[in-house]
């Protein structure tokens, strides 16, 4: 990257708000590192001290999904990252905060995530809590073969956002028209 092109990229992060981004693989220490990056980064922020268990549990649900959920790199794009491979930012605007994720995923998984996320987007927040609590006690999940988790993800980014999640699903014709990217966001 040269340097004016670089400056542009921080120009647009300081412009959006953005006080933290990564991209690349996600494993656990990465993970771990990246949390008390953001840790030390949100300690002098009145803002963030109400808010600071949202914005943990929302970025460490996101950072879980881009590691759980993420293919490995295209046949066809070079890249020293293998499972696991993703973006993510965290800013500020106003006195609100913002997690947005970024990653790969199979092109077969795309309807199944449409009908987690879109009933989310139109449900209240009580609802929101009502299905939490549903999921907490589902035992079916022991035997999705997709998830790797209680199911919890979505709806604990959703129950921690002050407005509903916002995603997007773009299809690409790499890895043979088998992919998309994911996009997450969720406002704090």
């Amino acid at each position: 990257m040269n340097l004016r092109k670089f400056e542009q990229f921080q120009d647009l992060a300081n412009s959006e708000g953005v006080i933290f981004y990564y991209e690349g693989e996600f494993t656990q220490n990465v993970v771990a590192a990246m949390a008390d990056a953001l840790k030390n980064r949100l300690e002098n922020d009145p803002d963030a001290q109400k808010k600071k268990r949202k914005i943990f549990s929302t970025f460490v649900e996101m950072a879980q999904n881009v590691t759980h959920y993420s293919l490995p790199p295209w046949e066809d794009v070079t890249s020293e990252c293998g499972h696991g491979c993703g973006a993510v930012a965290i800013g500020k605007h106003e006195n609100r905060y913002f997690i947005a994720s970024g990653n790969s995923v199979a092109l077969e998984h795309v309807p199944r995530m449409r009908e987690k996320l879109e009933p989310l987007r139109r449900m209240t927040l009580d609802e929101i809590k009502a299905a939490y609590k549903v999921q907490l006690r589902n035992t079916e999940h022991a035997s999705d073969e997709v998830s790797k988790g209680a199911g919890l993800g979505f709806l604990t980014v959703a129950k921690d956002a002050s407005e509903p999640i916002d995603y997007s699903i773009v299809e690409t014709t790499e890895n043979g028209g088998k992919a998309a990217y994911f996009f997450l966001r969720a406002t704090i």
